[in-house]
């Protein structure tokens, strides 16, 4: 066991969206028995760097579901893949037409349409700030890394479902019941994994990754120990390894001390 990689809502952080203390005193204790630690999440690095600064990370981020690698050592990011832009055009026109808030991400910024139609407590909960989405001619020559669509669960439903029939060029997954995410062909969690291990010469058996959404499931599955909760989907539950109690604090060392020897903990 040699890294830890951790989705932060519902899982690292506690119910209320914040980052416990005793969540980052262990985790430097475990990182100086020689466990590392990082984040894969479906967060910008704007709306994620507040918890890389506070837990320290040294090794590289998993930010926008896998979209983009980002290593705090160097302030850079190490891998980037983003949507065609035809793709872009046909998700704006179809949610017109549709009662979703969607937002396209670009670079560190993020531009809304309908935002607080079904949005306010995606937005609240990320922090996030946004301009608002007048026309696409304002992205004009830029790349949209991905698209969040917040809506109801049968219009998001309906959504996807056109999508996986009509879209191959794009992975569709969602990370929260009524949020909906686009991403480029090929990007997810499990991919942008396989690529750090690859980069940090990392053999994914010495991995254990931590997750609650549907997002986080190929990730679990492929790492040499997933690790989920007990409020978490069933297909999540039914492939990881380990099933913890509650996210945040007390489910983390639940882990250690299920996982890992008791001398780590002071």
């Amino acid at each position: 066991m040699k890294l830890l990689v951790f989705d932060l809502d519902g899982t690292l952080l506690e119910k209320d969206g914040t980052l416990d203390p005793r969540t980052v005193d262990l985790l430097k204790q475990l990182d100086i028995s020689g466990v590392k630690s990082t984040i894969a999440t479906g967060r910008s690095l704007k709306s994620t760097r507040q918890f890389i600064e506070a837990l320290s990370l040294k090794i590289p981020v998993i930010l926008f579901n896998g979209a983009r690698v980002y290593d705090p050592a160097s302030g850079s990011y190490i891998f980037s893949k983003s949507l065609p832009w035809s793709i872009v055009e046909r998700f704006v026109s179809l949610c017109k037409d549709l009662s979703v808030s969607l937002f396209l991400f670009v670079d560190e910024d993020a531009y809304a349409m309908n935002p607080g139609l079904r949005a306010s407590d995606y937005i609240f909960r990320d922090g996030l700030s946004y301009f608002p989405l007048v026309n696409l001619s304002c992205l004009s020559g830029r790349t949209v890394t991905k698209i969040v669509i917040a809506g109801l669960v049968n219009e998001l439903t309906k959504l996807r479902f056109f999508t996986e029939l009509n879209d191959p060029c794009v992975n569709v997954t969602q990370s929260e019941e009524n949020l909906l995410e686009v991403l480029p062909a090929g990007v997810s969690k499990a991919e942008a994994l396989k690529w750090l291990c690859g980069f940090l010469r990392l053999d994914l058996k010495d991995v254990v990754a931590f997750g609650n959404g549907e997002n986080d499931l190929e990730m679990i599955k492929i790492a040499g120990i997933g690790i989920t909760f007990a409020d978490a989907p069933p297909s999540l539950r039914y492939h990881a390894g380990t099933i913890l109690s509650t996210c945040g604090y007390v489910g983390l060392r639940e882990f250690v001390e299920k996982h890992i020897e008791r001398a780590v903990l002071r």
